[in-house]
């Protein structure tokens, strides 16, 4: 089976489509993924070294060394490569990515990826990708290799049984690489295994969510690393690797995780950007796929597992996420290395091609023979427990309401951002705490708090969080202390598909100034607000751009501070989604020593129709109350 080319290829036209490799569509049928996995790899080629080891794609730096960004660039392409030979289809870069398994575990060449070293290291996570080629494609990977060079590899390999890797998503390399070996019969620590397996398991949240090991994130890691990992051991099992009962509870886990996950996705394909690493773009859509290669049934129909996969790559199609040349860059939908991590290299991004899993299921999978299902909005908002998460999903995009922030840790790049909202936006997406131009930080969906001398904190301390449904009402609480002496329980409810309603109580001992901001949207100009995006009246603060219509309208209480609707620009690339973005907001100068107010916040795609009531539900209030207690900070 071949990979049908693009005859217009190097025409004018045909390569300013490829400055996204997903251009040339339509991705609605098998060979049209096939397409997309070679259309992706291929502008690597010519920075791909002369030994095949390395592929060098940026001089930017990484937190690890350039000859493991570079082992990046070789290895994360496998992830698509795989499932397309196991389905079936032609790839003629085998024989280099083999010169590359050879030069690149040779300490005597120059493309020579370096041992694994004690502690954690990155060249564990690029193994993984390495092993599933050999679990799944020996007769591609292993067989070809000189006997001197099997056993380099084999022996590089090793390390990660040497070195323990992290306590977290990490575990699941060292079983990857373990299902490569046991497929080419090489000799390993089955203890070890034994061992991660184990980790992986108490990292489980109820029955079948789980959280990010001793970060305890809870985000998009969750279904492309742990699932989508989980559902590949369960496929390597079929051909008699790994262990049958650990390979069927990843098959029930993921086939209870794909009623919850459904509502991570709009009706428009695109999927709530929530967490760490969102530059592996249309990983997203991993787990669907991987569905497919395991075989797994589920609650959804098989029409609606592929309508999710599909139409979440037809959405990234259009998006400008690569250089002149077509490499993927650092970004979500546009280049933006300010809202990277700080271990994203040139290579990163590569970890996408796991979206491509469903291309190792046959043409006469139910995945690939059934019609693909439209997925419609939500007629009442679903309260995901094990996640901590309320959900509302409209014609138009989806919005998750998380009640407790998704990491335990202090990241360094933007984690307020990233971790520590009231809401995000599949439309929207979320905002990094960046300071624009003059030192000023405004950030989205937030409510910041300042000192009389200018500390900034926003949903730090997070002691107690929940969802909750209250007489019909869908809520996410949290109690949490951004200082010691200060206090602020917090509860989010969602309205409709478009508006959800937050209500704050503030119990303080210092004097605080309180920005509350809403959804950023994006800028049509630098001078929207100036020419009049921005409307304000009495309390509302409203923004709409082509991009959309995001609100904030200030909901009075007895006892309420004075606040002040405003709009604010964001700092330039400070948004995953758009380059220029700007907020509306509500602004107190002095909150009090005891304060409870309330907002309602809009996003959406088109102008709203009719008018909200901005009322706080009594429901609310009781779930409030009852968290807030009557003890002080």
């Amino acid at each position: 089976m071949g990979v049908v080319s693009d005859p217009n290829r190097g025409s004018g036209v045909a390569n300013r489509a490829r400055a996204n490799p997903l251009a040339a569509g339509p991705l609605q049928t098998r060979d049209d993924l096939a397409r997309a996995v070679t259309d992706l790899y291929e502008p690597l080629l010519p920075y791909v070294s002369d030994g095949g080891a390395r592929v060098r794609l940026g001089s930017f730096a990484a937190v690890f060394e350039e000859s493991t960004a570079e082992l990046e660039g070789f290895a994360r392409p496998l992830y698509g490569i795989v499932p397309l030979t196991v389905g079936g289809y032609g790839f003629d870069g085998w024989d280099r990515l083999v010169a590359g398994l050879d030069a690149g575990t040779d300490p005597a060449s120059p493309d020579y990826w370096g041992p694994v070293p004690g502690g954690t290291d990155q060249r564990m996570v690029e193994q993984a990708a390495i092993g599933l080629a050999l679990a799944f494609c020996p007769e591609r990977a292993w067989e070809p290799l000189p006997t001197s060079a099997r056993a380099r590899l084999v022996a590089w390999l090793r390390g990660i049984f040497e070195h323990d890797p992290a306590p977290n998503n990490w575990q699941f390399f060292r079983v990857l690489v373990s299902l490569g070996l046991e497929r080419i019969g090489a000799a390993h620590d089955r203890s070890k295994v034994a061992t991660s397996l184990e980790l992986l398991d108490g990292y489980r949240l109820g029955e079948h969510w789980y959280e990010d090991g001793a970060l305890a994130n809870v985000d998009w890691y969750v279904p492309f690393a742990f699932h989508t990992y989980g559902l590949m051991y369960a496929a390597a099992n079929d051909l008699g690797l790994g262990d049958d009962g650990r390979a069927e509870a990843y098959r029930e886990r993921a086939a209870g995780f794909a009623g919850d996950f459904q509502h991570w996705f709009a009706p428009d394909g695109a999927a709530v950007p929530y967490g760490r690493s969102m530059t592996y773009r249309f990983a997203m859509a991993s787990f669907w796929g991987a569905l497919a290669w395991a075989d797994v049934e589920t609650d959804l129909t098989w029409g609606q597992v592929r309508g999710l996969s599909m139409r979440h790559l037809r959405w990234w199609a259009d998006k400008p996420i690569s250089d002149r040349d077509g490499v993927l860059s650092v970004g979500f939908t546009y280049d933006n290395r300010r809202l990277a991590e700080t271990y994203n290299s040139a290579g990163s991004p590569y970890w996408s091609m796991k979206a491509f899993g469903a291309l190792a299921a046959s043409a006469e999978h139910a995945f690939w023979t059934s019609d693909e299902e439209p997925l419609g909005p939500l007629h009442a908002p679903v309260v995901l427990r094990d996640a901590g998460q309320v959900i509302a999903r409209g014609v138009d995009h989806a919005v998750v309401l998380p009640s407790r922030t998704a990491v335990a840790l202090d990241f360094p790049e933007h984690s307020s951002g990233k971790y520590r909202k009231f809401a995000y936006s599949s439309v929207f997406g979320f905002s990094g705490d960046v300071a624009d131009t003059y030192g000023a930080v405004h950030t989205d969906s937030m409510l910041a708090l300042t000192t009389v001398d200018g500390q900034r904190r926003v949903r730090l301390g997070v002691e107690a969080a929940g969802v909750d449904e209250a007489d019909g009402v869908a809520v996410a609480w949290s109690t949490w202390h951004p200082w010691p002496d200060v206090r602020v329980d917090t509860v989010c409810w969602v309205l409709d598909s478009s508006w959800h309603g937050r209500v704050h109580r503030v119990r303080s001992a210092r004097t605080l100034s309180a920005l509350e901001s809403g959804f950023a949207v994006g800028l049509d100009g630098p001078d929207d607000l100036a020419r009049g995006a921005l409307v304000r009246d009495g309390r509302r603060a409203a923004i709409t751009t082509s991009a959309g219509c995001s609100a904030i309208v200030d909901v009075p209480l007895d006892g309420s501070p004075s606040r002040r609707p405003i709009g604010r620009n964001l700092a330039v690339n400070a948004s995953l989604v758009h380059p220029r973005t700007a907020v509306p907001a509500l602004e107190c100068s002095d909150l009090g020593a005891d304060a409870t107010f309330g907002a309602i916040v809009l996003a959406t795609t088109s102008p709203p129709v009719g008018e909200v009531e901005a009322v706080v539900p009594p429901s609310v209030i009781a779930v409030l109350e009852r968290i807030a207690g009557e003890e002080g900070p």
